[in-house]
């Protein structure tokens, strides 16, 4: 069900259908904009006019950091804030510096923020620095901001924050990001004005600076495409990956989607930068009133949730030959579509022989949450490979949005595909490399690389370029895998690794690279993690690592693009004479090719049998077969061999296989099959769930060996905890001894019973709980 929001001007209550109503506020907010009232702003915090800031008159004459002008644009800057109706805080980090925010908390997510921001310090460093571009045109358009929102409602948080000490290196937005990452705040967003205010030839042209971390590419494309929906007249140029030189990208180093606008910084630069000319007299006022615009516009965008954002984790490669379902969550204030609009799922299948067409599957929204879809594609034969996307729009045909982006198209959402897709396999999987890196054995390095135990993913350890400590400048390292990889006779194959970084942003990096030439030449693989490199020290445009990543993420890269070659794999890390830092972490590599099925699984079943587990399997054909290996795990997770099957090598006969666990896991437990060929390579199959609590029952077992001299083996089970009482008895039924006594927990148990110290006869052992009693007889014979 689409959201509606209320917003109350002149007290006039306007109710749109989802698309005009999503038009036609962004241009009731831009309407609002007024270039005199920031021009005003600007004026005041350049010194032009004076102010009044805690009830007395002054004439802000610079905003440098060790300026008392400085603290009095603080002042100026929360009096104004406070005057729109915001929740206001003074954030200090320093002995001068000091970061003012403006907080409008919002109605349905108040923890999930967007940020609106500007730096409010200037240059030059004397007693007079106007700053009315850099920056006092960007702290102008936050506080226009603040005015224009005042009297509206978001579902999410909006934050206006003007930074301190930019000039100085980032350092409040830097300290802001650092806390934010540490508090685990969710910024949604960040949208940073510096220098929005020149434009001496009249070009119109504004910079987007964005950056493939977190919502920066989003942020960058809605500005880019509002610019164009509401004819506001910049000509914009997106900057992938942008500079870093202005407070936007200390959210990038913490992982938080952020843009700037800025003014054609290389093209026509500002001629009075950083100079006591930085006067209200240059802006550009139409200029100056188009970047407020675009920018303003562009928050509420995102803050009144009218966009369209489609969340959905890919479906990993199977080996079953059933349905298939698949789920995705649409998240939107607008009305979803429904029929030849509703969400569509659209999926081709290659069986052998190349891709068929496109196929159509309309989501089913879900009962109980009406924003998550589920798709089902039908069963397909094992060894095919499957490719898709998904897509969803609005009622009225304003906005559609696919994953993989890129796609268009109305009626059905999706028409048009976008340039890239999802895809899996229907097949076993085959483990060409499986390293848990806790040795360097598979591997040659050079440079520094090598193993560490300061993290890990699978322990004792992982490896990183640089062991002892922080990396050196100037080095170049390599971890390259000793083999080739036979990517021939395949369907497809992966690689993944687990990995962490630290890095100087867009200087210093690592490169995940392959080599079908045996190492001759190498080309740099593409993942989800990497980004473009900038081009100054790094390669231009070449998918790389770099910045910081904290956390471990699991990185998985197509290599579908090899298949029929060898492929040799190296890891590559690369630094400067500058900032040193922790370097790159690598754990658990793995590459994983899915074939038509060598082996062919018929079935595979686990079935309790009084007290153990009785596992049967049985294959249609066999190749190179050599062995099955029985893995057992409580959780699914961590698996353990519990035995080994000798297979039938290459066979086009049904085989027919069964093996007994005697000593099962209580509880629930997994059962599964790891396939080992002859020439060394596996495959896993999927594994079997079965729950021994369910299928236990108070039991008593015949002794074993029975008769016997002078041990036997007494074995019980219960299905529930409770009291147990065992207990021997002679052929007149006089108790000789107590064996066990005491609570026990559901489960299966036995016991060694010793009878040296009895003579031959008949004997009898009787279980006794709170709910059951039997006996049964033993014969010693010595």
């Amino acid at each position: 069900m689409g959201k509606r929001y209320i917003i109350t001007i002149f007290l006039v209550l306007y109710i749109f259908s989802s698309s005009l109503y999503s038009q036609g506020i962004i241009q009731n907010i831009i309407n609002q904009v007024s270039v005199d009232s920031a021009l005003y702003f600007n004026k005041e915090l350049s010194g032009a006019v004076q102010t009044t800031i805690g009830g007395q008159l002054y004439t802000i004459q610079s905003r440098h950091k060790n300026s008392a002008g400085n603290d009095k644009a603080m002042q100026y800057i929360q009096q104004k804030l406070n005057s729109y109706g915001l929740t206001t805080s003074i954030q200090t980090f320093s002995s001068t510096g000091k970061n003012v925010y403006g907080i409008k908390t919002g109605s349905e997510f108040p923890n999930q923020k967007y940020i609106i921001c500007a730096h409010y310090d200037d240059m030059p460093s004397g007693s007079i620095a106007p700053g009315a571009d850099d920056n006092g045109s960007g702290t102008a358009g936050v506080i226009e901001a603040a005015r224009v929102l005042q009297n509206y409602t978001f579902p999410y948080t909006v934050i206006f924050a003007l930074w301190d000490e930019e000039e100085q290196g980032l350092v409040g937005s830097a300290y802001y990001a650092a806390q934010a990452e540490t508090a685990n705040d969710s910024i949604l967003g960040v949208i940073n004005m510096d220098m929005i205010a020149w434009d001496s030839n009249n070009d119109n042209i504004a910079q987007v600076h964005t950056k493939n971390v977190g919502s920066s590419l989003d942020l960058s494309n809605k500005m880019v495409e509002l610019n164009q929906t509401y004819n506001i007249g910049l000509t914009t140029s997106v900057v992938n990956p942008g500079i870093t030189a202005s407070d936007h990208a200390s959210f990038w180093s913490h992982n938080f989607g952020s843009i700037l606008l800025i003014e054609d910084y290389g093209g026509d630069f500002n001629s009075y930068y950083h100079s006591v000319n930085d006067l209200w007299n240059y802006i550009n006022i139409p200029y100056f009133s188009k970047c407020i615009k675009l920018s303003i516009a562009t928050l509420a965008s995102f803050a009144l949730n009218l966009n369209m954002n489609i969340e959905h984790t890919p479906i990993s490669s199977i080996n079953s030959s059933g349905e298939i379902q698949l789920t995705a969550v649409i998240s939107t204030g607008l009305t979803i579509g429904t029929g030849t609009a509703a969400p569509h799922l659209f999926y081709r299948v290659n069986s052998g022989g190349g891709y068929s067409q496109f196929y159509i599957v309309i989501g089913v929204p879900s009962i109980k949450e009406n924003q998550s879809f589920t798709f089902t594609i039908p069963g397909q034969s094992i060894g095919s490979a499957v490719e898709y996307y998904i897509a969803a729009q609005d009622a009225d045909g304003s906005i559609v949005a696919t994953v993989p982006k890129g796609g268009s198209g109305f009626n059905p959402p999706g028409s048009i595909p976008p340039a890239t897709f999802y895809r899996f396999f229907i097949a076993p999987a085959n483990y060409l490399l499986s390293d848990s890196l806790n040795n360097m054995s598979l591997w040659t390095s050079a440079g520094g690389w090598g193993n560490t135990t300061s993290k890990y993913v699978s322990p004792p350890n992982s490896t990183t370029d640089s062991p002892s400590g922080n990396y050196p400048s100037n080095t170049t390292a390599t971890l390259t895998y000793n083999a080739s990889l036979d990517l021939s006779n395949i369907l497809g194959a992966a690689l993944s690794f687990d990995t962490q970084w630290d890095t100087e942003t867009d200087w210093d990096y690592g490169m995940i690279q392959a080599s079908t030439n045996n190492g001759t030449t190498w080309t740099p693989l593409e993942g989800m993690y990497t980004n473009p490199g900038t081009g100054s020290f790094q390669p231009s445009g070449q998918p790389l690592y770099d910045g910081l990543q904290t956390t471990w993420v699991k990185e998985i890269i197509d290599l579908s693009a090899y298949i029929g070659q060898q492929l040799k794999l190296r890891f590559f890390f690369k630094s400067d004479g500058s900032f040193q830092r922790d370097g790159w972490y690598i754990d658990n590599v793995l590459v994983t090719t899915y074939s038509a099925v060598p082996v062919e699984l018929a079935a595979f079943n686990a079935e309790a049998a009084s007290d153990k587990i009785v596992i049967t399997w049985t294959t249609s054909s066999e190749l190179n077969n050599r062995d099955f290996n029985i893995q057992r795990s409580a959780d699914g997770e961590q698996w353990t061999s519990i035995g080994t099957i000798k297979g039938a090598g290459t066979t086009t006969a049904a085989s027919s296989y069964r093996y007994e666990d005697n000593a099962p896991l209580m509880g629930v437990s997994y059962y599964r099959l790891k396939q080992n060929d002859y020439d060394g390579t596996y495959k896993i199959f999927n594994a079997v769930k079965i729950d021994l609590n369910k299928l236990l029952t108070y039991n008593l077992s015949q002794n074993y060996p029975n008769p016997f001299n002078p041990e036997t083996t007494i074995k019980y089970s219960v299905p529930e905890q409770t009291h147990v009482a065992l207990k021997l008895f002679d052929i007149a039924g006089s108790e000789i001894s107590t064996l066990v006594n005491e609570v026990k927990p559901a489960g299966v148990y036995e016991l060694r019973f010793n009878a040296g110290s009895l003579t031959s006869g008949v004997y009898f052992y009787r279980l006794t709980t709170e709910k059951y009693s039997t006996i049964r007889k033993m014969i010693l014979i010595k």
